[in-house]
């Protein structure tokens, strides 16, 4: 395999590409190899495909690249977003905070557009079902939901522990020696783990099972936050049973779990 071929799989926006490339390249400098040119990069992903015996990762559907070139675009727009009503509140000028109330309204516009789309491509013959199943379940929206199918197709293909690593929802440990350092969250895909802690927020406010998880964890001396964080890998658990099995959310899940 060349790197050619892997700076081929990024443009086509196969999943898990960013966590190879960085397993790659630690893999190389464990083996002693410094410089950096296409032939030894690919000399270095088959030794690692030989050594460490790497299953293949699918192509993800014409409609879940349509879906995610969609949510990467929702994202960008979103921030933009952001950025001018961080700046509209810089200046006095009202023909400056005129000017970017303008760019507010057209990227409002823009946003809501992509969002119709997304919608439209979710409920789709091919989508429909498994955004069916997701939106059963408190505080998973047409967002989240595209986010989850999007980002994560791993989803109800693997075990709780390997689809909670993959979102960065893990507990690392830290240990050495005697040290037991606390475990924290990481790594993983970002923006399914900041998808999933909005949804946990959602769940735990409207789901009763959820709340009573969040308090018996506050109870206990956690923070809000990590409160969050274990409400929302509980709740990728369940979606990820959910999409294996089928089945769709039963309120009573959450306290089983």
């Amino acid at each position: 395999m060349s790197a050619g071929c892997l700076r081929r799989w990024k443009r086509k926006g196969l999943p898990g590409t960013g966590p190879i490339r960085a397993r790659a390249r630690h893999f190389a400098r464990a083996i002693g190899v410094i410089g950096k040119t296409d032939r030894v990069d690919a000399q270095c992903l088959w030794r690692m495909g030989e050594q460490l015996r790497l299953e293949p990762t699918p192509p993800l559907s014409h409609e879940l690249k349509a879906l995610k070139t969609l949510s990467v675009r929702r994202r960008q727009l979103v921030e933009m977003r952001k950025r001018e009503k961080t700046r509209i509140q810089q200046f006095d000028d009202k023909a400056i905070i005129r000017s970017i109330a303008g760019v507010i309204r057209y990227l409002t516009k823009q946003i809501d557009r992509i969002e119709a789309q997304i919608a439209a491509l979710a409920n789709g013959p091919q989508l429909a079902s498994k955004v069916g199943l997701l939106a059963s379940v408190p505080g998973i929206g047409p967002v989240v939901s595209a986010t989850l199918m999007a980002e994560l197709p791993e989803l109800g293909t693997t075990d709780r522990r390997s689809i909670a690593s993959l979102a960065g929802l893990a507990p690392i440990a830290r240990d050495s020696g005697t040290k037991r350092a606390k475990r924290r969250i990481g790594k993983g895909r970002p923006i399914v783990r900041a998808a999933l802690y909005i949804a946990a927020l959602h769940a735990c406010k409207w789901d009763a099972g959820f709340k009573a998880f969040r308090q018996r964890l506050e109870a206990r001396g956690k923070t809000p936050k990590q409160a969050i964080c274990a409400a929302a890998r509980k709740l990728l658990t369940i979606l990820n049973a959910m999409v294996k099995t089928g089945l769709k959310y039963k309120p009573t899940e959450a306290a089983l779990i």
